[in-house]
Order: C-alpha cells, then sequence, then structure tokens
C-alpha cells in the first residue's frame, strides 16, 4: 500500500511540474491566408505566424527546441525559429509576472476572461515582432 502511495505521489510530482499549461494540449496548428496559425478552442486563443517555426506544447517538445530550462510558467505554447533565429512564449493566465523586458518584448492581452501573455524575443526583426503581436484574436 505505502508503495503504491509513493509511486502516485512521484507520477503526480512529476506531471505537475511542467512549464505548460494544462490547456495547451489542445494548441492546434493549421494555416490560413499563406501563415501558420495557432488555435485553441477551449480557451478562445488564435494567433497567425511565420510557416518556418518549430513548436512546444509540452516540457518534452520544449527540450528538444531549446537546451536550458524556460524562467516561465503556463506555457500554452512555445514557438522558435532559425532564419532570422528568435523565439517567443504564449503565457496563460501567469501567476507570476516579472519579465525581463531587455530580453523580450511584451504584450498583455485578455480574451473571454483569459490573460494571455506574449513575449518575443526582443533581438527578433521589428517587422516580425509587428506581425505577431497584431495577429492575436479570439477563436
Amino acid at each position: 500500500m505505502k508503495k503504491a502511495f509513493y509511486l502516485s505521489s512521484i507520477i503526480f510530482m512529476i506531471t505537475s511540474c511542467s512549464s505548460f499549461s494544462k490547456s495547451s494540449k489542445e494548441t492546434k496548428f493549421g494555416n490560413e491566408r499563406g501563415y501558420q496559425s495557432v488555435y485553441n478552442r477551449a480557451v478562445n486563443f488564435k494567433s497567425l505566424t511565420f510557416g518556418d517555426f518549430k513548436f512546444a506544447l509540452r516540457n518534452k517538445e520544449y527540450k528538444k527546441l531549446r537546451t536550458n530550462n524556460t524562467e516561465f510558467k503556463n506555457i500554452l505554447f512555445y514557438g522558435r525559429t532559425d532564419e532570422p533565429a528568435y523565439e517567443y512564449f504564449v503565457l496563460l493566465n501567469p501567476k507570476e509576472k516579472k519579465i525581463d523586458t531587455s530580453k523580450y518584448f511584451v504584450k498583455d492581452t485578455i480574451i473571454k476572461n483569459n490573460n494571455f501573455i506574449l513575449l518575443i524575443s526582443n533581438y527578433a526583426p521589428k517587422s516580425d515582432i509587428k506581425f505577431i503581436s497584431e495577429n492575436i484574436f479570439e477563436y
């Protein structure tokens, strides 16, 4: 009985330590007007981005794209591109809102009572920052 309790406790701790939101598993990808769409019906979120991004919805996928751990929690999704090289995060209802603005462009948006925070690397091209930040919608 004790072994089962300890095993279930360990499994719970491992699965609950994710940097990603529980809603991230509902995130889907598509194409729209020549751009890649990222949407999540469960949280009424939709965005457009460029087609050369690789995305992560879970810690395992994230570690394939980025070797160091993230300081962010409640990640809805993470995106990374290589040419030009930059990354971005969309956070869902983050509890901790301390963000280093010397590293990231930050946009805070509320859609249907959900708080989304978009973080784009400051070294991203200004035109990319503008496009991504202006293409967040209610789904």
